[in-house]
């Protein structure tokens, strides 16, 4: 299987090394140090975004309602900020609020027996009108300097937006491949039946990944935020949570759930940054940039399904 996954993500470099000579050839602006910092920045929210929504869906989950908990992470801390709230508790709390959304999420899909899909897409449309009844549709700004630091500053030579999405891809690699709990995570999602007979507790495991899931889509809202220096209530929305499953699935995590890795979602999310900014630097309309991200998405799950077929004859 891990043989399988990196020469999956072989295959997307070589798709980013394609469309970058190709943007290249087209633009002498592409390779210059400032566009490529902006890809890299550029594609720091999907990736966030897409660290906690790919375990979720290596466990076997799905979720929807990340694109509003996104917006709800990104109003809950700037609403505390222009408040007065120091940022470190603004952000805390904001994501504390949206963790409690996850927590929430599992206890519909577990208890009322909803299935994930129509649960999280429930959840949201709720919380999508909750923000807009909240901040009666309004921006919030100004926000304090030192918040937009978060996002705006530098690190070794490097922007802190990045810095911090390399710290969160980082510490969720090192929980799905070096502790029990991602040995059970990839359990879990790759036969549910076979988990609960081993006696896996696996109604903390979906609590925890759906947890995790609403965390990182909220500090994924408040890192865009700091970059753009406002709450801004239109932000986030349904194609923000396309976007983040779509860098899971494009990384080669399985819809199926067991399968993937953090490497990936990180080559993903860059592939989908690149697109938009290839598209933009060759002055191709904007329409080509979903026919050619629905094409790539099309093809990774047609991978993902010869992949398994592959593993099961071998089995």
């Amino acid at each position: 299987m891990t043989k399988i996954l990196v020469r999956q993500e072989t295959t997307l470099v070589l798709v980013i090394l394609v469309i970058g000579a190709f943007a290249s050839s087209r633009s002498h602006l592409f390779l210059s140090q400032s566009n490529l910092t902006e890809i890299l920045r550029s594609s720091v929210i999907y990736f966030v975004m897409a660290c906690g929504a790919g375990l979720l869906i290596i466990g076997g989950g799905l979720d929807f309602s990340a694109g509003a908990v996104f917006t709800l992470g990104a109003l809950s801390t700037c609403k505390l900020l222009v408040e007065g709230v120091p940022w470190p508790p603004a952000i805390l709390i904001g994501m504390a609020i949206c963790c409690a959304f996850g927590a929430v999420n599992f206890l519909v899909i577990t208890y009322l027996h909803v299935p994930p899909i129509i649960a999280t897409l429930g959840t949201f449309y709720m919380l999508t009108g909750l923000n807009n009844l909240v901040t009666s549709g309004n921006d919030i700004i100004p926000l304090p300097q030192s918040f937009q630091r978060i996002a705006q500053g530098s690190v070794a030579g490097l922007s802190s937006d990045v810095v911090i999405a390399v710290a969160v891809g980082v510490l969720l690699w090192f929980v799905l491949e070096r502790t029990r709990f991602g040995v059970n995570v990839r359990a879990l999602g790759g036969n549910r039946q076979a988990a609960v007979g081993n006696g896996l507790r696996v109604l903390r495991l979906d609590l925890a990944l759906y947890v995790i899931a609403a965390a990182t889509a909220a500090l994924a809202g408040v890192i865009y935020s700091a970059q753009v220096g406002a709450g801004q209530v239109t932000a986030g929305g349904t194609s923000t949570t396309l976007n983040a499953i779509t860098a899971v699935l494009i990384g080669g995590v399985s819809l199926m759930g067991g399968m993937g890795n953090i490497q990936g979602i990180a080559v993903g999310a860059v592939l989908l940054s690149l697109i938009d900014n290839a598209l933009v630097l060759t002055s191709i309309p904007p329409q080509y940039n979903s026919i050619v991200v629905g094409a790539i998405l099309v093809g990774a799950v047609a991978v993902d399904h010869l992949r398994r077929a592959r593993i099961y004859r071998k089995r």
